[in-house]
């Protein structure tokens, strides 16, 4: 009998998919069902917004019960307190590196780079202390309560995804981040997309992968972890995300691995060896250009992800669909996608 796993977050779809190709029978509790996520899930429940956070837990804890899962949670809801057997990192331990004031004090003091903090007189980019994806980023001279800021860096994000348990763990890849990609309709630093593996030399590779192995070991985490940087004339870390990350799918992708299969071993003490890359691959998100209802889904298409439902609504800015391509280069694998995407949009009556 297949183990049972029950993935709990703001979107679970990637993490859904590979847990199911792994062989784990999977159940879905989300704030986002789309059209895709019922391939892969035996039960998806869609969380509604007026829901408060201890209601989401007892709905998590009653459901894992039930079916006899373990929990799994996912991106927006990784500190979220559930008293159920977890498949990923414990809540508390989340919460040191979530809160980034705190988070980069630790590498303060671990004598690690990062934009260094600034005060109210100079002008940086400001971000809140929670959250990510580049969600209410932007660059100021004031900080609001609850906010930070930062040197600005000229730079390339990029991210290094780990497999880590116990104070150790091994770098799977390396990826380029996108950060408002304009041809996917995202504006300021929004988080638009990965591409695997990241366009560098071996050099600087090896710096961002020792820098990542140095910052998750400050945290007892386990599992899949990535860290996120940018890359100027050094590379400078922005923040660890606890949990599987937006680069599931071009890992997968690029590197024929199955990342929940990786992730699930570590929690019996096992770490894979380092990956190769057999290929370019890039999983971008497509923001919505204007109002619109969905006229047309392709779920069960293997280039487009995250699918909409039919007749849903969506607002100008939402994030709309992700698209995925895969071949020899940025430039080929870039190309693939915007002809995905104009496909796409035709499909709905937006071009």
């Amino acid at each position: 009998m297949s183990e049972k796993v029950l993935v709990v977050g703001n979107n679970v779809r990637n993490v859904a998919e590979s847990a199911r190709k792994a062989g784990f029978e999977v159940y879905a509790t989300t704030k986002f069902a789309d059209a895709d996520l019922s391939i892969y899930c035996k039960e998806t429940l869609r969380l509604g917004d007026e829901l408060a956070e201890r209601e989401i837990a007892e709905i998590v804890e009653a459901k894992a019960e039930e079916i006899g899962a373990k929990i799994v949670l996912c991106s927006g809801f990784e500190t979220l307190n559930v008293k159920r057997e977890l498949l990923c990192n414990e809540p508390g331990i989340c919460e040191k590196v979530a809160d980034k004031l705190k988070f980069y004090m630790e590498l303060e003091k671990a004598g690690l780079p990062f934009p260094e903090l600034l005060s109210d007189d100079e002008e940086g980019i400001v971000k809140p202390r929670k959250g990510g994806g580049g969600e209410e980023v932007g660059i100021a001279r004031n900080t609001p309560e609850g906010c930070i800021k930062q040197r600005f860096i000229e730079g390339l994000p990029c991210s290094v995804s780990l497999i880590a348990y116990e104070g150790k763990s091994i770098p799977i890849a390396c990826n380029m981040m996108y950060a408002g990609w304009k041809e996917m309709n995202a504006e300021g630093f929004r988080y638009s997309g990965n591409l695997t593996p990241l366009q560098v030399s071996k050099d600087t590779r090896q710096k961002l992968e020792k820098l990542a192995v140095e910052a998750v070991e400050l945290f007892d985490l386990t599992g899949s972890v990535g860290v996120d940087f940018i890359l100027a004339e050094k590379p400078y870390i922005l923040e660890i995300n606890p949990r599987f990350q937006g680069s599931l799918d071009s890992i997968e992708w690029s590197c024929d691995v199955n990342v929940f299969r990786m992730h699930a071993k570590a929690f019996e003490r096992l770490l894979p060896e380092k990956c190769r890359p057999k290929r370019v691959a890039i999983r971008s998100i497509l923001f919505s250009p204007s109002n619109v209802t969905i006229k047309e889904s392709l779920s069960g298409n293997p280039f487009f992800a995250d699918v909409p439902n039919v007749n849903d609504f969506y607002q100008k800015n939402d994030p709309l669909v992700s698209i995925l391509a895969s071949g020899n280069s940025k430039e080929e694998v870039e190309q693939k996608i915007l002809k995905r995407r104009d496909f796409f949009l035709k499909l709905q009556g937006l071009i």
